[in-house]
């Protein structure tokens, strides 16, 4: 189940981050590369972030996790970026709004106990 719920969250960060890119107006305008290799950050630290606690942390403690993961990951990028074009905390919003995407989607997909978590039946 835990490859699964990577290949999840890359694709809902991958069309999160699309789909932003698109509607907001201070998102960075970049190309379908780096959206890739910002989404499968995201997963990855985010995968990594929520299993860290060994399957004894709520659904909703995962999804904060996920949040804090994907939020940072992308102020990183962003940081890093060399073109600025646009206010200041519109990147910040961007990174936010990601990361509420990314929160969202581990909810609804984090083992909903530590039974679960562990694969015990």
């Amino acid at each position: 189940m835990s490859w699964i719920r990577i290949v999840i969250e890359y694709i809902m960060a991958f069309l999160a981050i699309w789909v932003f890119k698109r509607v907001l107006p201070g998102f960075p305008k970049f190309g379908l590369t780096h959206v890739a290799v910002a989404a499968a950050a995201i997963a990855v630290l985010a995968y990594a972030l929520t299993e860290m606690p060994g399957g004894y942390i709520s659904a909703y403690g995962r999804a904060v996790l996920a949040w804090i993961a994907g939020t940072t990951v992308l102020s990183i990028y962003f940081t890093v970026l060399p073109h600025y074009n646009g206010h200041p905390y519109a990147y910040l919003e961007s990174a936010l709004a990601v990361g509420v995407v990314i929160g969202l989607t581990e909810l609804i997909i984090a083992p909903k106990n530590s039974r679960q978590a562990h694969g015990v039946r």
